[in-house]
């Protein structure tokens, strides 16, 4: 009997400090719509729209397992507007509650040259550039597109804001998270709102901005003034389908056999999931989920259209979804 409970111990012991792979998932947002590019969006009554969308993202801090801090020694990343997971690392880690981060460079690394990282590497060279040569250093956030300058509802005033220099760089405060954890990896979510990038700023006379100017401090400033990052995950379909409702599930494909489901419902109550194929047939049937959070399915699902359905007692959301393999 001894011998067990001492085993139990030990199980428990390895599992508590277990590493875990830690992903970056970043829903981006336009007008609380799921992000993409050529579609017009507004901010401060004007319509947009983005062809280019990228910034970097350093600087990070996890807090964790009741309070202790992981810094992210030379870690970086590179986002775009089209691409949602970056993986951040490996670390003894068992539950997070929170992340902060900068927007930008560190002084240090915006010193130094693409040359000295591979191109896969975050700050290694790329197509088309995310720097402006050294001295200069590395482009910060990056926004390409075109405004509407004569109020006929059609953008087509291009603006191209890159912002320089270490003054660019802008902290995030902790936000607290709602992590999701799957076997060996626990997932950060949130939401980008990338419109907000370009609140506060005259897009009609910009034309090509690659400096430290005021606009470009203005747009990476955004990203605390404007709250641009929160936790969570978005879907639009199921917000323009349920105005009153803040009830929503967001499908996010990297794995192409099946799709990560992200949800969120106001209320606490516990939800359940189920996936059937459009012949009614069952193919996962899971109770007592949290009432936001992710779900991966873990069978490989054939080619087909299924539907995803949620419900936590009082309301219900679904969403139709393909998979081809």
């Amino acid at each position: 009997m001894r011998f067990f409970t001492f085993f139990i111990m030990i199980f428990y012991f390895f599992s508590a400090n277990a590493q875990r792979n830690i992903v970056l998932r970043l829903s981006h947002a336009l007008n609380d719509s799921s992000f993409k590019y050529n579609e017009n969006f507004e901010i401060d009554g004007n319509k947009n729209y983005y062809t280019r969308l990228q910034y970097y993202l350093s600087g990070f801090e996890l807090i964790h397992d009741g309070g202790q801090s992981t810094s992210l020694i030379n870690t970086y990343v590179l986002a775009s507007g089209h691409i949602s997971n970056y993986y951040l690392g490996n670390f003894n880690i068992s539950s997070l509650e929170s992340i902060t981060f900068d927007v930008g460079v560190d002084q240090i690394a915006n010193s130094e040259n693409t040359t000295n990282f591979s191109s896969d590497h975050p700050l290694g060279p790329k197509s088309p550039p995310m720097d402006w040569g050294w001295p200069s250093g590395y482009f910060f956030v990056v926004t390409n597109g075109f405004t509407d300058s004569d109020n006929d509802d059609v953008p087509e005033t291009p603006f191209e804001l890159h912002a320089l220099g270490d003054q660019m760089l802008t902290h995030i405060d902790p936000i607290s998270i709602f992590p999701f954890n799957s076997n060996d990896t626990i997932y950060i979510d949130l939401i980008v709102h990338a419109d907000r990038f370009l609140s506060g700023i005259n897009l009609d006379s910009i034309g090509a901005d690659h400096s430290s100017s005021v606009n470009n401090l203005s747009m990476c400033n955004n990203s605390s003034a404007m709250n641009i990052f929160e936790a969570g995950y978005i879907d639009v379909t199921n917000i323009e389908d349920n105005k009153n409702s803040f009830n929503y599930i967001f499908l996010d494909y990297t794995l192409p056999f099946a799709p990560t489901i992200n949800y969120h419902f106001e209320s606490n109550n516990k939800i359940n999931l189920k996936i059937t194929d459009i012949n009614g047939g069952i193919h996962v049937n899971e109770k007592n989920l949290y009432s936001q959070g992710s779900y991966f399915p873990l069978i490989e699902l054939a080619t087909g259209i299924y539907i995803v359905t949620i419900d936590n007692g009082t309301n219900r959301i679904f969403k139709k979804f393909n998979v081809v393999q």
